[in-house]
């Protein structure tokens, strides 16, 4: 499938020339797709390889042959991600403080246990890309640090802490894809997780929503200087994202209560899920999106559309 769509049930595909560098492009015509009860493609199993186009022969996966490298990919929406690609032929450098789940593991995947802060990393993620793989295409920095406080009780080192790993990591993993690409002749694509906080800050969380919007800076201003080499530079800015079941990081972080009140300030209705973000992840880095660069691609459920809510009694 091109996006992971849930309850696609006809497509047709047909291929044209682009940029050489990124390969082949598929436009799909795709039908009956539904908000709810939906199924995903992004799931880690080899049978979803090669998919069918409908009886007119074999439509190879997007990513056969590339190599990315995720960052924070050992749970929530990194880990995501990282069965996105699988799934897409892919193989996966996986970044983590931690080792990734089984659940990924397979002759296509290595993982780097490491922290992004840390200057001497993104090299040694770039160089074990290369050494397992072959080469380095694509670039997810999912990796973050969120401490909850008050801007008046933070204390500097925890808000150096979060701007090192959110901020500081970001760059240091951009700089060495973007030395390797270039080396390399160019092409490529960047993707760095976001936030809607970025730009709908929330009380105590100061420090998670400056660094986020320290991040879609940064990208524009990546997107400008790597554009000529052929690079694409984007975002991915998530809603509030159910990371139950794809985490085995913080699982009781919010309350029942606190995410009934999130979904209730969400138009569509619901909670997003990793695979939503893992499926605008993937388009950002395909053929599809070969001329999209600097974007943020908000993936939150029409959050950050307007207003949607009021408090209780308010107009009465």
């Amino acid at each position: 499938m091109f996006l992971c769509f849930g309850d696609v049930t006809s497509f047709g595909a047909r291929g044209y020339a682009s940029d050489p560098r990124r390969g082949r492009v598929y436009e799909r015509r795709v039908g009956s797709v539904k908000g709810s009860g939906r199924r995903y493609a992004c799931a880690p199993q080899e049978r979803n390889r090669e998919r069918e186009d409908g009886g007119e022969g074999r439509v190879p996966a997007r990513f056969d042959g590339m190599t990315a490298a995720v960052t924070g990919g050992a749970n929530g929406i990194g880990r995501a991600v990282a069965a996105g690609f699988l799934a897409e032929g892919a193989n996966v450098v996986v970044v983590d403080l931690v080792e990734p789940p089984e659940t990924l593991r397979g002759p296509r995947f290595e993982s780097v246990v490491g922290d992004v802060a840390d200057e001497r990393l993104a090299e040694r993620v770039v160089g074990t890309a290369i050494g397992r793989f072959g080469d380095l295409d694509l670039l997810v920095n999912d990796a973050a640090a969120y401490p909850d406080a008050r801007l008046v009780d933070m204390e500097p080192a925890a808000w150096r802490r979060v701007f090192d790993v959110n901020v500081t990591g970001v760059y240091l993993m951009c700089r060495a894809f973007a030395r390797h690409r270039i080396a390399a002749g160019g092409g490529g694509s960047i993707v760095s997780i976001s936030s809607g906080s970025a730009r709908s800050p929330r009380p105590e969380g100061a420090a998670y929503a400056a660094s986020k919007a320290a991040v879609e800076t940064l990208s524009k201003t990546l997107a400008l200087e790597l554009g000529p080499h052929g690079v694409n530079v984007n975002v991915v800015a998530p809603g509030y994202i159910d990371v139950r079941g794809w985490s085995d990081a913080y699982p009781d972080r919010a309350t029942d209560d606190l995410r009934a009140a999130l979904v209730r300030s969400i138009p569509m209705g619901r909670a997003g899920d990793p695979r939503d973000i893992a499926a605008a992840v993937l388009f950002l880095c395909s053929d599809a999106a070969a001329h999209v660069s600097g974007a943020v691609l908000d993936v939150d459920g029409g959050s950050m559309a307007g207003r949607f809510s009021l408090p209780e009694g308010a107009g009465r």
